[in-house]
């Protein structure tokens, strides 16, 4: 026990620098007076080696190493991670840390993980998680009541603006309600811009949100796993609404892209709206040179509709310890040195993102529009509003959603496509 909250203690002060990074490699550059132990962690990530999140994680990876001399071999996955990490364990691959979206980590992978919550130094680190992000991964139907994976970079979503287009637009205020919405879509359009975008991947926050604006979360989830398309009314009015979008030409003309061609359109100034979550505004300045003054608001309510401003989607990317890792200690104590202190801070602001260690106070200002909503939420979606939650319909369900958006069916056809879903 003394040991572990003596490596914790040490985890949470460790102080550097940050370096680069390449695509795959061990960090044995770093300067160190400790001897090398022979110790080398496996580490895949769901990031590109250019990515900002890359670079900080590599940075760790590097004291880490010149603290220790404890290797960290890191493999940029990319996001492929999701389809990837279960073959590979199920195949034996060494892996000893690796990552994920955290519903994902605990409902897919779980079986894979060392349950971190019969380790010694959980009782002081659950003091450093964000209680929303804590009590969903803690609860019944994720981890029933254990934790398997480090939450970081939380997330909350929303609709992304530039705020230069709307003010070229003369709009003042942002939409609370559908019909606010439209209007708001007409100003934008009769400006000279497309007043929303959208990639392929993502179609089913547009589709979730709508729904579960009319219905809310569980009825969304009970629609999806039991198949009531045809019997629930609002499902097929959602995809109504969506699709008048489309054909009013609200949604660019390209819009489903393929990632990330459709959410770079708001950094070549061609589109102004973007739903997602709180990490687009850095992926889209990243990826497009731009400098956007970014606004926010939540997705609007819909007439007759259950849910409105304080329901939004929240959540994290998170980090698990392989449960045959040889060494446990030793990449619990990594993954502590990427969640709390120093390199969360460094996380937060590098990437744009929320810090995960709530003494990490400070928002980005890129994402500050989205804090007085999310300090409000009082109802907690899952990603997708839960459409992504059962796997096997997932590929059927975003395939007929992009031919909805591209008018390649309409509304009945969806229904009728998504009710054989058996």
């Amino acid at each position: 026990m003394k040991r572990s909250l003596v490596a914790l203690v040490c985890v949470l002060a460790m102080v550097a620098m940050i370096t680069g990074c390449s695509k795959k490699e061990e960090n044995a550059t770093a300067t160190s007076n400790v001897p090398d132990t022979g110790i080398t962690l496996t580490y895949w990530s769901m990031w590109n080696s250019t990515e900002n999140q890359a670079k900080v994680i590599q940075a760790a990876a590097d004291e880490y190493y010149a603290e220790t001399g404890i290797k960290v071999n890191i493999e940029w996955k990319g996001r492929d991670m999701k389809t990837l990490i279960g073959v590979a364990m199920d195949a034996g691959e060494n892996i000893d840390i690796f990552e994920d979206d955290y519903m994902r980590m605990i409902q897919n992978n779980q079986k894979y993980l060392l349950n971190l919550s019969e380790q010694p130094f959980y009782a002081e680190y659950s003091s450093h998680v964000m209680p929303i992000i804590l009590q969903t991964a803690l609860s019944e139907g994720w981890g029933n009541g254990s934790l398997w994976c480090f939450p970081y970079q939380p997330y909350t979503t929303g609709v992304w603006y530039n705020k230069a287009l709307f003010e070229k637009a003369g709009i003042t205020s942002v939409p609370q309600t559908w019909d606010e919405f439209l209007a708001v879509c007409q100003k934008l359009r009769d400006s000279g811009v497309n007043p929303l975008t959208c990639n392929s991947d993502t179609v089913t926050l547009l589709y979730g949100y709508q729904l579960a604006r009319y219905i809310g979360q569980d009825a969304v989830t009970d629609c999806l796993n039991n198949v009531k398309w045809a019997e629930i009314p609002e499902a097929k009015k959602a995809a109504e609404d969506l699709y008048g979008l489309f054909k009013a030409g609200y949604f660019s003309p390209y819009a489903p892209a393929n990632y990330p061609d459709g959410q770079n359109e708001i950094g070549f100034d061609e589109s102004c709206m973007i739903l997602n979550a709180s990490w687009i505004p850095n992926e889209i300045n990243q990826g497009t040179g731009a400098s956007i003054d970014w606004g926010f608001f939540p997705w609007p309510s819909v007439p007759g509709g259950v849910d409105g401003a304080e329901a939004a989607m929240v959540g994290a990317q998170s980090i698990g310890i392989s449960a045959k890792t040889k060494y446990p200690q030793e990449a619990i104590n990594f993954a502590l040195k990427l969640v709390t202190g120093k390199y969360d801070l460094q996380m937060a602001q590098q990437t744009i993102t929320i810090p995960a260690d709530v003494n990490n106070t400070d928002w980005p200002a890129a994402i500050s529009g989205a804090r007085p909503y999310f300090d409000k939420m009082t109802k907690k979606y899952d990603w997708a509003v839960g459409l992504e939650i059962n796997p096997s319909y997932t590929a059927i369900l975003n395939e007929n959603l992009v031919k909805l958006f591209k008018m390649e069916i309409d509304p009945d056809q969806f229904i009728t496509a998504l009710s054989q879903m058996r």
